[in-house]
């Protein structure tokens, strides 16, 4: 996710083994997601997260987890009470409490008063990496979809984490035994590109997750996403004016204003992978360089893959996933 300086079947499934024991393989749906998110640099992470609640009352995902790489508790707090109020289902929630861009940033507060709540800490630990240790350990084998769309500090530090009273598995088993796919914001895979934000905020981290990630990896990169704009006569027209994301849009930058949609593009991949919005990379190996570049290194055994811009009809498609749909508990 970009920040303002850059202007873009069933419930969890319990596994009644050990973690060190293998489990069936879940059903493909309802798709089990964890998103890592920055909520709260740009608008459209929020517009992500409407869009997995979009999915998950049509019954195509199940939200496990929401961790947030952003450390502010008004991100946390507006992460949790933005999907109390509009969402389904009943998700961990977990925040990095000492990492990256730890400001207000343009909208947190504002979207949070139009929810109608005092923020608060949170009354208890919600680390990111104890709730993702949590939340893999309890899942069956390969039935995670990670999404992230901001720095890959949680991530990073998931790979780092061992053996503990949450698992018997280190972080990186953990990884492995779960998750089936990572579909990442991040990057920019065009020839002679500027380092990306995402990465930048943690470079460190990022270099960890592209070389440690043990399962299948997709990258959305900046160019994906930065060609795609968010109509904004969407964002007035779908939602009302006291709607919290509508109160972030338009706090976020002077309106009129299309933002890019980067994140949204990894939302969609990996919850419509067979869909031709996108097409893919061939197979090979991302890196970071130490100036923050990310390099693609074509290899048909590696497990990294970045998308490619195939259809002009995207922007329209993504304001149709955010569109709010069915009955909440807010305006």
């Amino acid at each position: 996710m970009k920040p303002h300086l850059f202007i873009c079947l069933s419930c969890l499934l319990l596994s009644g083994a050990s973690a060190s024991r293998a489990a069936s393989p879940a059903p493909d749906y309802p798709m089990q997601v964890i998103l890592d998110t920055d909520l709260g640099n740009d608008i459209d992470d929020l517009l992500a997260l409407q869009m997995l609640i979009n999915y998950e009352k049509a019954g195509k995902i199940a939200l496990q987890g929401i961790s947030l790489s952003k450390a502010n508790v008004h991100a946390f707090e507006l992460a949790r009470q933005y999907y109390e109020a509009y969402g389904t289902g009943h998700p961990a929630f977990g925040y990095m409490s000492h990492g990256p861009n730890p400001d207000d940033g343009h909208y947190l507060t504002a979207t949070l008063a139009a929810l109608g709540t005092d923020t608060l800490p949170p009354a208890e630990s919600h680390e990111a990496v104890d709730m993702l240790r949590r939340q893999l350990a309890a899942s069956a084998d390969s039935s995670i979809v990670m999404i992230a769309i901001g720095p890959l500090t949680n991530l990073a530090q998931l790979l780092h984490s061992e053996a503990d009273s949450l698992s018997p598995l280190p972080g990186i088993e953990l990884a492995r035994r779960k998750v089936k796919l990572l579909c990442l914001m991040g990057g920019d895979y065009r020839s002679g590109a500027a380092p990306e934000w995402n990465v930048m905020q943690d470079r460190n981290a990022a270099s960890t997750v592209f070389e440690r990630w043990p399962t299948r990896l997709v990258a959305s990169g900046f160019e994906v996403g930065g060609a795609i704009l968010f109509p904004h006569e969407r964002i007035t027209g779908d939602f009302h004016e006291r709607h919290p994301l509508r109160v972030g849009y338009e706090h976020f930058l002077d309106m009129p204003y299309d933002r890019p949609c980067w994140d949204l593009t990894a939302v969609l991949h990996a919850v419509e992978a067979d869909s031709a919005w996108f097409g893919l990379s061939g197979h090979g190996h991302i890196g970071v360089d130490s100036t923050g570049r990310t390099r693609f290194s074509a290899d048909a055994a590696g497990k990294h893959r970045y998308l490619t811009l195939r259809s002009d009809t995207v922007a329209a498609v993504l304001a149709d996933r955010v569109r709010p749909v069915g009955k909440t508990n807010n305006p």
